[in-house]
Formats: C-alpha cells, sequence, structure tokens
C-alpha cells in the first residue's frame, strides 16, 4: 500500500512539474507574441514611402513597443527582447524583403523574435533538452479604407484627373482648399499655384463641405478647428457631398488650428515634425455639380494658408496617402489607410 502511495505521488508531483514547464512555455511565448505585435503596428506608422522611412521602421520594430523608452521585457520580465528580426511586404501575405530595392508600396511590416527557456522537469523525460526555444511572428501595416465617417476636415478640393492616382495632383504642389468668389478663379490671384488656368465653375461654391457641422457658421468653423464631427453614413467613393454654400469667412478658423501646431516654422511637408495639427484629411471630388467623392488624400497648412480675407482662397500642399492616427505619409498611391495588426 506504502510503495503504491509513493509511486501515485511521485507521478502526481510529475505531471505537476511538467505542467509547470509547459506553462512556462506558454507565457514566455505570450510576452514575445506582445512584443512582436506591438513592435509591428508601431513599425507601420514610419512607413511612408522612402528609405529613410523604411529605416525608421527598423529602429523603431527593434527597439519594440514605447520605441525603446520603456524596456520591453519577457522571460517572466527578467530579460530584454533582442534580436529582433525586421522584414517588409507590399501585401500582407508576403513576400517579405529586409531590404527593398525600393521603398514605394512597402505598407507592411513583419517582426520575428526568438529565445530560449530554462526547462526544470521535463528534461527527465529521455531525450529532452533542458532549454527549449521560443518564437513569435507579428505582422501588421497600412490597410486601405473606403470610407470614412469621423475626422474629416469640411474641404473638399476638385481633382485634376479621375484616372491618376494622385488625382492629378503633384506632391508639394499647393492647391485649393477655399476657392475664391466667382469672378476672381482661375486668375493668378484667386487660385493657389497648382490650379492656375483651372476654373471649378460658376457657383457660389467655395469648396465647403459638411462633415456632420450642418451650414451654420459656427459649426464649419468648429470642424475646421477641431474636427469633431461625424456622418450617420460614413462618406465613401462615389458619395455624392453635400456642400455648403455662401461667403462664410474661415480665414480665422484655419489660422487658428494651424497655430495649434507644435512646428510653425516648417515651410513645407517634408520638414515636418509636428503634432499633426496643419494636416487635413480630405475627401477629393470629381469635380461634378453635385461632387462625388473620388477618394481621401492628406494635405498641408502652409504658413498664412488663407491669406488676409474672405476673398483670397486657402491653399494647402498635397501630401498624398492619409493615415489615420499618423503625422506621416503613407507609403501606398494616394487615399485613406489605417494601421492595424494583420497576423
Amino acid at each position: 500500500m506504502l510503495v503504491t502511495t509513493t509511486v501515485c505521488m511521485i507521478g502526481l508531483l510529475t505531471l505537476v512539474g511538467l505542467a509547470t514547464d509547459l506553462g512556462r512555455v506558454q507565457v514566455a511565448r505570450n510576452e514575445l507574441q506582445v512584443f512582436a505585435d506591438e513592435a509591428a503596428m508601431a513599425a507601420s506608422f514610419e512607413l511612408d514611402g522612402t528609405m529613410v522611412g523604411l529605416s525608421n521602421a527598423r529602429a523603431v520594430a527593434a527597439a519594440g513597443p514605447g520605441s525603446g523608452v520603456t524596456t520591453n521585457h519577457w522571460y517572466f520580465g527578467t530579460q530584454t527582447v533582442a534580436g529582433a528580426t525586421v522584414t517588409f511586404a507590399t501585401s500582407p501575405n508576403g513576400p517579405f524583403d529586409p531590404n527593398p530595392a525600393s521603398p514605394l508600396g512597402y505598407r507592411f511590416v513583419q517582426v520575428q523574435v526568438n529565445g530560449t527557456v530554462q526547462l526544470y522537469f521535463l528534461p527527465i523525460l529521455p531525450g529532452i533538452p533542458g532549454w527549449q526555444n521560443v518564437s513569435a511572428s507579428g505582422v501588421a501595416g497600412q490597410s486601405q479604407l473606403d470610407s470614412l465617417g469621423d475626422g474629416l476636415a469640411p474641404f473638399s478640393p476638385d481633382a485634376h484627373s479621375d484616372t491618376d492616382p494622385n488625382f492629378g495632383f503633384s506632391a508639394g504642389q499647393l492647391y485649393t482648399l477655399r476657392w475664391a468668389p466667382p469672378g476672381k478663379r482661375g486668375k493668378t490671384s484667386g487660385s493657389c499655384p497648382g490650379d492656375i488656368g483651372y476654373n471649378p465653375g460658376s457657383s457660389a461654391d467655395r469648396g465647403y463641405i459638411d462633415v456632420g457641422q450642418g451650414n451654420g457658421d459656427a459649426g464649419l468653423r468648429d470642424a475646421i478647428v477641431n474636427n469633431t464631427y461625424s456622418l450617420s453614413l460614413p462618406l465613401e467613393v462615389g458619395t455624392t457631398l453635400d456642400e455648403v454654400s455662401g461667403q462664410k469667412s474661415v480665414t480665422t478658423a484655419v489660422n487658428e488650428r494651424y497655430a495649434q501646431d507644435s512646428d510653425l516654422s516648417a515651410l513645407n511637408f517634408g520638414s515636418y515634425h509636428g503634432n499633426g495639427r496643419r494636416l487635413y484629411t480630405v475627401a477629393v471630388n470629381d469635380g461634378g455639380s453635385p461632387g462625388r467623392v473620388l477618394g481621401f488624400a492628406l494635405f498641408f497648412l502652409q504658413p498664412s494658408p488663407c491669406g488676409s480675407d474672405n476673398t483670397t482662397p486657402c491653399c494647402a500642399e498635397y501630401v498624398g496617402a492619409a493615415v489615420l492616427g499618423s503625422t506621416k505619409r503613407g507609403a501606398g498611391t494616394a487615399g485613406l489607410y489605417t494601421v492595424q495588426l494583420v497576423r
């Protein structure tokens, strides 16, 4: 009886020990997975279609969540994750490349990490080593959206082309957010540089649209400054825009928005390092009457964007792809993107 009890106790303790080791392996793997997922997410925000963006993404991914500000521990909080492998792809399913020859279109990041966990009980079994290798892989990237219901600026630039991925716009050029009154449009004094010679028509429309604020002056000002309105039905490609008519003055509101940025000295988007207040995500329209959404894009406010009065146009620099929650240009063609964990 005593022998049987002893054998049973040994067997029970062995099972508890094996479960302990397996649990330690699972916890360590989960810790690495959290690092890989969060590092891939953080790195995805750095991708902007440039080699510098790829380099920044590598650095952010290697540093892990918090970009190294907070030490990223694993192995039950006792070790720092190191040696992350970072690769890039144009598709969430790959193929992934550590060093793309061209950065264009690389919107996805894969972060892989490895480690070893010491085993205390499993090695009593024949052929089981004292250490177990564990690994984790996370893939995140800029996924394209075809609609947006909140956060849009109440402006809608007219596309110069409905077939060009960039709407006929050139990155770095200034285009019109608010048109000058009829009679001044198309002229040098009444047009932004990129729209000289282009006339949107003779209607009283100035380029304002309803993004949930309605037609009142106070709502339009609030939408320009705060972007806090939302639509019950999101705008998507093909949606007919609800234009806001009238000779409303928005110069003060745009200047207020501009002044809230942490970088007021940058003369163009290429030298910008601010908090995003000088950036507008807008719906670009097809130039029809009424206009329909052709796509979405990011624009940058340069100094004194609306001039000094209500008869001059409001100009903004065309940037390209807009990434929600980011102050950087997206890595894809013009459009609206959001950073998501893919797998």
